[in-house]
């Protein structure tokens, strides 16, 4: 019997994100004077959540939008929603997604005051994959 190979729901999301809407999400974000040349921009990050089962498993995403004003803020944050609700149902070669749900983006602190991040995490219910 093969072993359960689950999806590799970061790279999965930051694929997705990359196929669906152009920006290709950060894992680490670059030095600040940086950042603010290539605003906007999507970090993602693995979420301390989610269950283990035989059939199923459910893993989440932080997902962090950066911006220079809410200009560019508000339509990203949409450009977002309506990317990780057609995720489910959906996949990449990283895995399938069978359900997605997630939270509203909410107004988080930065550190820096020039640069506006809204946070979000999504729920992503996922299959195995075949070896």
């Amino acid at each position: 019997m093969e072993p359960v190979r689950w999806p590799q729901h970061l790279r999965l999301v930051n694929q997705w994100i990359k196929d669906r809407t152009g920006y290709s999400p950060y894992t680490v974000l670059p030095e600040i004077t940086e950042l603010r040349a290539r605003l906007p921009a999507v970090r993602t990050s693995l979420s301390p959540s989610g269950t283990l089962g035989v059939v199923e498993r459910s893993a989440s995403v932080d997902i962090d939008l950066l911006a220079g004003s809410w200009k560019d803020m508000n339509p990203l944050i949409q450009t977002m929603d309506s990317c990780m609700a057609a995720l489910a149902g959906n996949g990449n070669q990283y895995g399938y997604v069978d359900d997605v749900s997630g939270t509203a983006f909410s107004d988080v602190p930065f550190g820096d005051p020039a640069i506006l991040r809204c946070t979000a995490t999504f729920s992503l219910v996922m299959r195995p994959v075949n070896s």
